[in-house]
């Protein structure tokens, strides 16, 4: 009963999260928030169970396999496959040896996709001045940058990551011009005239700085996808810094205006 039942769902566990880690690596966190965790245990309960049950079955017909090779394969099927291994009989028998198990990478994927979308969407959020964005947008190039150079990433993929960091930083800063320069516009018109910002002029003003922030989220994108989990706490620091920095220029202001 343990050797045919228990011990293959107790191999397949770690080789399935082995896997999950190497399948998604570059999509997000598995463990990032409840849901995502949740959907993972689910993935590993649900394939040693599998491997449990083909175990049981099976190895009753056919003696010469062993427990332990059923529970490595039902955790192995999991991994991501090539195109050539996607079309053939190998990987026909693990898709029934993990029945149901493609329904939930389905859906795991979905998560850690709207995860990274969310986390990125509120590290980005809150800026109300170009400045200060594109002064963000400058710390969280600086911090990708620094860790690039990890020890046995290849050198062809650090001068790729680099090449892709200062593109995206690119693009941020140039959003972010067009931002000021689009509400330094509309502020000169309107005091010009002594008039309020038509809607049409706020309506640009909006979208100049939603493409800025959504430039930003591109960025954040590879801290998010490259990084570590302790990096989100760095970037958030990151950010407070800099928000705290409006803060205390607003007070200065009103201080030399009062006095």
């Amino acid at each position: 009963m343990i050797s045919e039942w228990v011990l293959p769902a107790v191999v397949c566990a770690p080789v399935t999260w082995v896997c999950l880690i190497f399948r998604f690596r570059e999509d997000g966190r598995l463990l990032g928030t409840v849901r995502s965790a949740g959907l993972t245990v689910a993935v590993v309960l649900w394939t040693s169970g599998m491997a449990a049950v083909a175990s049981g079955l099976l190895l009753p017909h056919a003696s010469s396999v062993p427990p332990v090779a059923v529970g490595a394969a039902a955790g192995w099927g999991v991994a991501p496959r090539g195109r050539a291994e996607q079309s053939g009989d190998k990987s026909a028998v693990m898709a029934v040896l993990t029945l149901g198990n493609s329904l939930l990478l389905h859906q795991l994927a979905l998560r850690l996709r709207t995860d990274r979308a969310e986390w990125c969407e509120r590290m980005a959020g809150g800026f109300r001045d170009c400045w200060d964005l594109d002064a963000f947008a400058d710390g969280v190039r600086h911090h990708l940058l620094q860790r690039v150079d990890a020890p046995g990433r290849p050198v062809r993929l650090r001068t790729q990551l680099k090449k892709e960091i200062n593109e995206r930083h690119n693009e941020v800063q140039m959003a972010a011009q067009r931002w000021i320069t689009v509400e330094t516009k509309v502020e000169k018109a309107c005091q010009h005239h002594a008039r309020p910002a038509t809607r049409e002029e706020v309506r640009r003003v909006r979208r100049a700085f939603g493409e800025a922030e959504q430039y930003l989220v591109c960025l954040l994108e590879l801290a998010h996808a490259h990084g570590k989990r302790s990096d989100a706490d760095r970037l958030l620091e990151l950010k407070r810094r800099h928000l705290s920095c409006v803060a205390m220029e607003q007070m200065a202001g009103g201080s030399s205006v009062k006095a």
